[in-house]
């Protein structure tokens, strides 16, 4: 039976993703395929090279010394209950000059991705990784599974509007979150038996101000819909919570997010592990 890790979008939530994949570890889950969305793209690519949790932290920590990956300069709202969005969008009204085809440039995206992964290829994984991408020219997802890492993962991780869009032959690609937060059904397609999903949830919220944030909720609303139709299909799926954590601050209380992944994780060790004995009998 082939186990996969089906790792979700989030932002600086990706640090979860850290701790849920050590305290699989521990436990002696092996997992035989991985795939992943924005942020769980680049954690899963990370885990899939180097299969070392401690070896992520210490990139990890590298990145946040000598890159700046901290985007809250362009958000204007508390994001742990804010989308991507509606952060554009108000920066949109009201700053002309963001109305072009992105906010920032990928110069710093791309610094981050070469420390982590150099000039490594999917296929120097020693598991079998994907990213998952959307292309704005066909409007489908898009599985990238071969070529750089880096160039793989950016795409992944190109929020529409924020970043610009990556040209990968005919195909215009952004961020999977997009269609696919968490792309369950596509490492199905790529021969997972057995699939563990790992989602990472701010806290939503309702109180709207503003038009704006009206439309942010429907954005959410429709977002949460397409998670639920991935979650059915997950054979164990796993909800991480971090309603105070702020997603545009990668440089800040990362530990905080790390641990909550690896609790997570630690308490349902007992069930998921019957699950994938009654799977595999």
């Amino acid at each position: 039976m082939k186990v996969g890790l089906c790792l979700s979008g989030g932002g600086a939530m990706g640090y979860a993703h850290i701790g849920a994949i050590n305290a699989l570890t521990e436990a002696d889950i092996k997992i035989d395929i991985i795939n992943g969305t924005s942020i769980g793209a680049v954690v899963g690519g990370a885990y899939a090279l180097y299969q070392n949790p401690d070896k992520m932290v210490k990139l990890m920590k590298q990145v946040i010394g000598s890159v700046n990956i901290n985007y809250f300069n362009i958000f204007h709202h508390p994001t742990g209950s804010q989308s991507f969005l509606n952060n554009w969008l108000t920066s949109a009204v009201c700053n002309i000059a963001t109305l072009r085809k992105s906010i920032q440039s990928h110069r710093n995206n791309l610094k981050a991705l070469r420390l982590i992964f150099d000039d490594r290829r999917f296929e120097d994984t020693k598991i079998p990784f994907s990213a998952v991408t959307v292309d704005l020219v066909t409007g489908r997802i898009v599985i990238i599974k071969r070529g750089k890492l880096v160039d793989g993962i950016l795409a992944s991780t190109s929020i529409p509007g924020i970043f610009p869009p990556v040209l990968r032959g005919k195909k215009l690609l952004v961020d999977g979150y997009v269609l696919s937060n968490i792309p369950v059904q596509e490492l199905h397609q790529q021969g997972a038996d057995f699939i563990v999903s790992v989602e990472l949830a701010p806290a939503i919220d309702t109180n709207y101000r503003n038009g704006l944030e009206i439309l942010n909720y429907i954005e959410v609303l429709k977002q949460k819909q397409l998670q639920e139709w991935a979650i059915e299909k997950s054979d164990f799926h796993i909800r991480i919570e971090l309603p105070e954590f702020d997603r545009t601050h990668f440089n800040d209380n990362y530990q905080t997010a790390i641990e909550s992944g690896y609790r997570a994780i630690k308490q349902i060790i007992p069930r998921l592990k019957k699950k994938l004995v009654k799977a595999n009998v």
